[in-house]
C-alpha cells in the first residue's frame, strides 16, 4: 500500500521530523509514496483511539512518535528507543556512521535532554515552536537543515576518515596520570582535526596546511593548558624574525594577538593556537617549522624530561629553557 499521510504531533519536536527524514530518504522501498506523503498532525492531547488508528493505516496512513503504532516509542519494550532509531532498524541503516552520528544525537536530545543549548538543532526546533511559526514551515526548514549535516557526515565519515587515517602521525605522549594521544597532519582539509578530536580522541592535534600556516587544536574534555606552549612558540618567531631584544616567553601568554606576533591567535576559549584560519585567512605563515613546533608542544604537554635538559645543572644545554617551561626552572630551583 502507498503512504498517502504521515501522522506526527501538533509541534513536533526533532525526533518525528528527524524519523520522516529517514523514511524520505532511505524508506521509498518499504513504504512506496513515503517521500510525497502529507504530513499531518495530531492536536489532541489523549492518543488516536484504536478504531482511529487503524482507519488511518487503512487509509495509506503511517504514524510516527503518536498512536502507539510501529514509530512511537513511548512506552512499551520501545520506551528505551526514539522514534528515528526504530525508523532507522525497520530499514537497516542504523550502522551506517553518516546515521549513527544523527541517532546519537536524537538520543541525546529526547532522551538524555541534553540540548537545550544556544544554537543546536533541537533548541532551534523549540524557539521555532515559541515563535508560533507554523509546523509545517519547522519541519521544512529543520528538514533542509539535516540535509546539509547528513551531506556533511558522509564526507566526514568517507573522505575525512580516509584522509585523517592515511596522514596523520599519532603520538602516545605521557602524562602524570595516564598517556594521551598527540596528532600531528599536514592537510588542507579543514575537516580532519575536528575527527581526529572528536573520533580518534585524540588530546591534541597540530595540522600544516600547504601554506605553511599551522593550527594547534585540543580536545575540551581533556582540559590541556596551552598557555607555556603559546608563550614558546611565540617567542621562537620572534627570534627567527631576528627581533634582537630579550625576550621573556612567560609575557607572550596572552591571549588573542598583538602586533609583536600578528600571525598567531590564542583563541582561549576553543583553546586553540592558530596561525591563520578560514576567518584569518590573511595571516602570514610561521616561519617556525613544523618540526621545532611538534618539539614545544610534546614538552609542554608530557610529563617527562627531555634527554637533553640538564637543568637540573643549570639547562645550559637544554634546548627547552630559555622558552619558559615551568619543569626546566622547578629543576633549576630544586636542591641539588
Amino acid at each position: 500500500m502507498n503512504i498517502r499521510k504521515i501522522l506526527i504531533p501538533n509541534k513536533p519536536h526533532l525526533d518525528p521530523i528527524a524519523a520522516i527524514y529517514l523514511l524520505r530518504k532511505h524508506g521509498k522501498e518499504k513504504f512506496p509514496g513515503v517521500e510525497r506523503a502529507e504530513i499531518v498532525f495530531w492536536e489532541h492531547a489523549k492518543n488516536p483511539s484504536e478504531k482511529e488508528a487503524s482507519d488511518f493505516e487503512k487509509e495509506g496512513g503511517l504514524m510516527i512518535d503518536v498512536g502507539g503504532g510501529l514509530f512511537d516509542h513511548h512506552g512499551g519494550k520501545n520506551s528505551s528507543e526514539t522514534s528515528t532509531s526504530l525508523v532507522a532498524s525497520h530499514l537497516g541503516i542504523e550502522n551506517n556512521p553518516e546515521v549513527s552520528a544523527l541517532l546519537g544525537y536524537i538520543r541525546e536530545d529526547d532522551l538524555e535532554g541534553l540540548h537545550n543549548r544556544y544554537g543546536d538543532l533541537a533548541y532551534i526546533v523549540k524557539c521555532m515552536h515559541k515563535q508560533n511559526v507554523p509546523s509545517a514551515k519547522v519541519i521544512e526548514y529543520i528538514m533542509l537543515a539535516i540535509d546539509f549535516l547528513q551531506l556533511n557526515q558522509d564526507e566526514w565519515h568517507h573522505v575525512v576518515k580516509k584522509e585523517y587515517e592515511e596522514k596523520c602521525k599519532v603520538v602516545m605522549v605521557k602524562r602524570p596520570k595516564r598517556k594521551i594521544k598527540l596528532g600531528v597532519i599536514e592537510s588542507d582539509n579543514v575537516q580532519v582535526g575536528n575527527y581526529g578530536i572528536s573520533v580518534d580522541n585524540l588530546s591534541i592535534l597540530i595540522q600544516k596546511r600547504s601554506t605553511g600556516h599551522i593550527v594547534i587544536l585540543t580536545n575540551k574534555h581533556h582540559r590541556i593548558n596551552l598557555r607555556e606552549i603559546v608563550g614558546a612558540i611565540r617567542k621562537r618567531e620572534l627570534e627567527l624574525a631576528d627581533y634582537g631584544k630579550p625576550i621573556d616567553p612567560k609575557k607572550l601568554q596572552f591571549e588573542g594577538k598583538n602586533s609583536l606576533v600578528p600571525q598567531w591567535f590564542f583563541h582561549r576559549s576553543l583553546n586553540a593556537f592558530m596561525n591563520g584560519s578560514d576567518a584569518l585567512n590573511k595571516a602570514d605563515p610561521t616561519k617556525v617549522p613544523l618540526e621545532e613546533i611538534m618539539n614545544l608542544v610534546w614538552y609542554g604537554i608530557t610529563a617527562e624530561i627531555s634527554e637533553y635538559c640538564d637543568c637540573d645543572k643549570g639547562g645550559e644545554m637544554c634546548p627547552f629553557a630559555p622558552y619558559g617551561f615551568s619543569k626546566c626552572e622547578e629543576r633549576k630551583n630544586s636542591p641539588a
